[in-house]
């Protein structure tokens, strides 16, 4: 037996939640600290309370907003500490608009409990990918899990769990990994983005201003470089304005929904996010786990059709939960909604270890 063989067979012999059921437990807490909150004299809840599906038959959670409905809930019993306590205390009015929203989730990630020297933050997220080729359209579902080392994202491990395809459209894809099938991702085996250079500069991170001005400076920049690279001479000035609107979105979401990327700049990106008139709320919105919350949205028209990216937060605590993004694009004269993935963030924990590596691991299959 190796140490991850060891340290599951600990865990599994113990009492306690798994992620998905702690994901189900989070969602019925937010609904009671909703629905008590609502019930102190601060009128009628925005959103309507309902079980979330495939909740804790015949078990009422009866514990108060603030003081389990933490940052993670998922325990790992030795080697984690749980995120939560005073620093998910509920606030006291629901966000009027998506620019409210944000700012309450930047002060919730911005007071993310960070590893000690030796420590690794460990996440564990559901995925829903989406492939599209010569053999049709479809999506996968993976688990992966990363063990991130304090300080040095770089250096961070990833482990993906290939779970079932389903076709969305076409036949049946033939080189998918396959469903069951277990991949690691060291240290630069695969390229590497750097979206967060933005935020490197300690001076971007507290003035949201500056950091949008900057992004939009590097996203015109980008789409003038790959305009002249398409061998575009004939652009409009509305698509141009597009494709730097879309620039400046994918960015921004792609790094408040990017697990490596670190609290400090996650709170910055959810402050940057507010700054945009084009972000909307969604009062009620489910995520991929089946776990209820709130959303900020972004929709950005195409030449084709639209693109809508969705961040999910946790109502009363607006601990992130996830993401998922749309696609709108036209189909025999109308437009069709396909959905282009997705993620839940089912548990964050501090740890003191990571796995080893099978020695025949080979490269990702995808990066």
């Amino acid at each position: 037996m190796n140490e991850l063989e060891a340290l599951k067979s600990h865990h599994d012999s113990l009492p306690g939640p798994s992620p998905e059921v702690t994901a189900r437990a989070r969602g019925l807490l937010a609904e009671e600290a909703e629905a008590e909150r609502a019930g102190e004299g601060h009128g009628q809840p925005v959103w309507p309370p309902r079980r979330v599906p495939g909740g804790l038959p015949g078990r009422r959670l009866a514990i108060k907003a603030g003081v389990a409905v933490g940052l993670a809930a998922a325990v790992t019993a030795g080697v984690s500490v749980v995120r939560g306590g005073q620093n998910s205390a509920s606030f006291g009015t629901p966000p009027a608009n998506a620019a409210e929203l944000l700012q309450n989730a930047a002060s919730v990630a911005a007071r993310e409990e960070a590893p000690g020297p030796g420590q690794f933050v460990y996440i564990d997220w559901r995925i829903v990918t989406f492939a599209t080729g010569s053999e049709g359209d479809y999506t996968q579902d993976v688990r992966r899990e990363v063990w991130m080392p304090a300080g040095d994202p770089g250096k961070a491990l990833t482990r993906s769990t290939y779970g079932q395809v389903h076709v969305v459209s076409g036949g049946r894809p033939v080189h998918p990994p396959s469903p069951g099938a277990v991949e690691y991702q060291r240290a630069g085996q695969c390229h590497e983005r750097s979206l967060a250079l933005p935020f490197q500069a300690t001076d971007l991170l507290a003035d949201p201003d500056r950091a949008l001005a900057k992004i939009r400076e590097d996203a015109k920049t980008f789409v003038r470089a790959d305009q002249r690279r398409r061998g575009e001479t004939e652009l409009g000035t509305r698509e141009i304005d597009m494709r730097v609107e879309k620039v400046i979105a994918s960015s921004l979401h792609e790094l408040a929904q990017d697990p490596l990327t670190s609290s400090e700049a996650r709170a910055a990106v959810f402050r940057t996010l507010s700054k945009l008139p084009t972000v909307t709320i969604v009062p009620n919105l489910t995520d991929p786990a089946g776990r209820r919350g709130v959303g900020a949205s972004l929709k950005l028209d195409t030449p084709d059709g639209w693109e809508r990216g969705e961040l999910i937060f946790e109502p009363v605590t607006y601990r992130f939960l996830g993401h998922q993004s749309w696609l709108g694009r036209q189909e025999g004269g109308q437009v069709k909604e396909v959905r282009t993935g997705s993620m839940a963030v089912m548990a964050v924990e501090i740890v003191d270890s990571m796995p080893e590596v099978p020695k025949d691991a080979g490269k990702p299959t995808l990066c």
